[in-house]
């Protein structure tokens, strides 16, 4: 076990690394993390992984993530969330030429890679309306799960909003006008792809990627794929693919 790779994310913690040649990939709550793993010492906080990970004898750590500047780790090389998936997707994937989308808890990302580099990218970390928090919040206020809210799409209530907050009243008013819960679910996806779909558009590519917590519900991914008339495939551990190309740095 020579080096491990962690993803601190705003929702939750990714870590993953190699035992006896087995990937080995584990989660836990961002908020759980910080009570067990997190401490303060001379007013920085430290992390312990050892109440994390078994057996704990890593020579390396790399970290990436919402909160990879906001703690301190000892003998770990931080690298930026883009470097991080655009290596977790080349790695995986075994494809040097595509885009990625990340859709992550507290922003979403596009990566154009050419040639196994990075070319191009491009970032939405102003607005929380087309993240997965966003899609939390909208699941609560419909009163279903966030699994239910992504399986709808079929007659979307066409919603107007670009800002979370607003977004959110504006669902209350659909609940209010009497529209069906699964439709407005269906809206809530929609709207998510058109908010991602000006990033995209930028890069032409032959192969369309996506990672993160998003890109295993269907509803986002279904928009996307109407919009860009291209099929986009999901990154194998998508949720993890942030840690995961830690391990290649």
């Amino acid at each position: 076990m020579d080096k491990l790779g962690i993803d601190i994310g705003s929702r939750f913690v990714k870590i993953a690394y190699y035992h006896k040649n087995d990937l080995i990939l584990k989660r836990i709550d961002t908020i759980q993390f910080y009570k067990n793993c997190v401490g303060q010492n001379n007013g920085e906080m430290v992390v312990n992984l050892e109440n994390f990970v078994d057996d704990f004898q890593f020579k390396d750590i790399v970290a990436t993530g919402y909160g990879r500047n906001v703690m301190s780790f000892k003998n770990a090389k931080i690298i930026s969330e883009i470097k991080a998936h655009f290596k977790g997707t080349l790695n995986q994937m075994k494809e040097e030429n595509f885009t990625l989308i990340d859709i992550g808890g507290q922003d979403s990302k596009v990566i154009y890679v050419k040639n196994g580099y990075i070319e191009d990218f491009v970032m939405n970390d102003k607005c929380a309306a087309s993240t997965g928090r966003f899609l939390e919040n909208a699941a609560n206020i419909l009163g279903i799960t966030l699994e239910e809210l992504s399986s709808e799409v079929r007659n979307p209530v066409k919603l107007n909003s670009t800002c979370a907050i607003f977004s959110e009243s504006e669902i209350i008013g659909k609940i209010a006008e009497g529209y069906r819960i699964s439709d407005i679910a269906a809206g809530i996806n929609e709207s998510i792809a058109k908010r991602i779909f000006p990033m995209l558009k930028r890069f032409k590519n032959q192969r369309y990627f996506a990672s993160g917590g998003v890109a295993s519900l269907y509803g986002v991914i279904f928009f996307l794929e109407r919009l860009l008339d291209n099929r986009i495939e999901i990154v194998d551990n998508a949720q993890y693919n942030g840690a995961i190309g830690c391990l290649f740095y």
